[in-house]
């Protein structure tokens, strides 16, 4: 390369430099062995990049990097001044934030990095940011070895992503990944215990999140709602009645309550296709020439509120039918960010939903040391109308009034006086609106907790003050608050629309022929 080309890529270095911020973090995170209350104050830092959006310049940088977080402030490349940051819009689900500055001086001079396309295998990059190890920012470069469906840590979702041979370490989190003058992608994660195998956010995920900032909210991305099997085994294609020009497609084995799947697909149905995209037998579509992924990068590429047209195979007929896109609702929830624990207290018996944050008060390996039930429940349980969250007896407040009952901890709870518990606002109103001189309470092995209701209510204040308690209740269980359960899924996927509802009726009666430190 000629003096005059390095000289043209140093100076354009230069210019994309400017838009490179440090993010410092104050975070607070809440202690859910001890759901009233939190860890206390901790500092991290990260990095981000300028860019543009709908709404003005803003700084782009990793959601785990702002999680829990009770003060921001931000400083550029080059520039000693740090300014304070709000955290405008977060997506904990993409692993994507957005801040925002007052101060106009902050953005003076800078050229907001567009995002550009996905680049092909053997394109090199280079990552600019401020990992741990010195104060100035750092940039280093590597070669694009692999473009697939990736788990993303934040949120366990499979979203596309870049892997690179680029060294990414605590502090990169939230840096723009360049090729040329454009924004490929944000560092967020490396493989562990492997070396130089990093990730980056690609392209298409990061527009995705910025034109669901564009409309006001954060809808996310959609998902089937449904698990499927790969039919590879023509045994099983043949088991099927599948005809032999009909060489893809996945089986449908369970539809998930109030998904976009629900009131639509059935199991035992084979999905085709979607959006005229052939399925391949072992649930692959092409991303590009000679690129595969898995089938869901169709759905979680669309917006939530959309709709898909989909192919499937049904008792020997082809179908064509609509999917109303939602986001997945688990039953029990990934990691939840920037919201308190929900937790209900009576008679000292601490109940609370069951999440993954409760499980990794396990600590790790808390996968194989939680109860196995509750891990169950993680990996496999499935929604209902009846059964929306599981609530769990955490542990018990000692007292006179829970003697005998002292040493019980993580006990998945099924009924309360005979009346079976759906999640904990309803364990609530049982517990407030029951009757008689006793409460019982049954857990979902058989053991019972048994108090006396109005020795119960007489003791609370002292078993509070006792323990530090504020409350009984979180605030999101007062009386009127809306219901924080799922909040990456505001709306009650099982309230269909009237041409949601049409769709489903019209499939069920035959239809017509035709997923880094800071």
């Amino acid at each position: 390369m000629g003096s005059s080309a390095v000289s043209e890529e140093r100076k354009q270095l230069g210019a994309l430099l400017r838009g490179v911020v440090k993010v410092l973090v104050v975070s607070d995170p809440p202690d859910y062995d001890q759901p009233w209350q939190t860890q206390g104050a901790e500092s991290s830092t990260g990095s981000g990049v300028i860019v543009e959006t709908a709404r003005g310049l803003r700084i782009l940088t990793n959601a785990h990097c702002v999680q829990d977080h009770v003060y921001v402030e931000v400083r550029r490349y080059g520039r000693s001044k740090k300014h304070v940051a709000t955290v405008e819009a977060i997506g904990h689900e993409c692993d994507l934030a957005l801040l925002s500055v007052d101060d106009d001086v902050f953005f003076q001079g800078v050229t907001p990095m567009a995002v550009g396309p996905v680049p092909e295998l053997g394109d090199t990059v280079s990552v600019c940011g401020f990992p741990v190890g010195g104060e100035r920012v750092s940039i280093t470069r590597g070669i694009v070895s692999r473009i697939d469906l990736v788990r993303y840590e934040q949120s366990q979702r499979m979203l596309l992503a870049l892997q690179i041979d680029a060294a990414i370490n605590s502090g990169n989190s939230g840096g723009p990944v360049v090729r040329g003058n454009q924004l490929v992608g944000i560092a967020f994660q490396a493989l562990e215990d492997a070396e130089q195998v990093g990730y980056v956010i690609a392209g298409p995920v990061v527009t995705h999140f910025l034109e669901d900032v564009a409309r006001d909210g954060r809808t996310g991305f959609p998902a089937l709602g449904a698990c499927v099997q790969p039919l590879e085994s023509r045994s099983h294609r043949a088991f099927l009645g599948l005809p032999e020009d009909r060489a893809g497609g996945v089986l449908v084995r369970r539809v998930d309550w109030g998904g976009a799947a629900w009131g639509v697909l059935e199991e035992g149905d084979v999905l085709l296709s979607v959006d005229g995209v052939p399925i391949q037998a072992d649930g692959t579509v092409p991303l590009r020439e000679g690129e595969l992924v898995d089938f869901s990068h169709l759905f979680s590429r669309r917006f939530v509120g959309e709709a898909a047209n989909a192919t499937i195979y049904r008792n020997g007929s082809i179908i064509d039918c609509v999917l109303p896109l939602r986001p997945p609702r688990p039953l029990v929830p990934e990691e939840r960010y920037d919201v308190r624990p929900s937790y209900y207290i009576f008679g000292g018996l601490l109940f609370v939903p069951l999440s993954k944050n409760y499980l990794k008060t396990y600590g790790d390996p808390w996968w194989q040391t939680a109860p196995r039930d509750l891990l169950q429940l993680y990996e496999e349980g499935s929604l209902s109308a009846d059964y929306r969250e599981p609530v769990v007896l955490q542990k018990v407040l000692a007292d006179q009034v829970n003697q005998g009952y002292h040493d019980l901890e993580s006990m998945l709870v099924d009924s309360v006086n005979d009346r079976p518990v759906g999640d904990l606002r309803e364990l609530i109103e049982i517990v407030e609106s029951a009757e008689g001189r006793f409460l019982d309470v049954v857990a979902h092995d058989g053991r019972r907790v048994v108090i006396d209701r109005a020795e119960a209510s007489s003791r609370q204040q002292f078993i509070f003050d006792l323990f530090g308690v504020p409350e009984d209740r979180s605030p999101d269980l007062l009386p009127g608050a809306p219901d924080a359960a799922n909040p990456a899924n505001p709306a009650d996927p099982v309230e269909l629309d009237e041409a949601e509802q049409d769709a489903g009726d019209s499939i069920s009666a035959g239809a017509r022929i035709s997923q880094l430190p800071s």
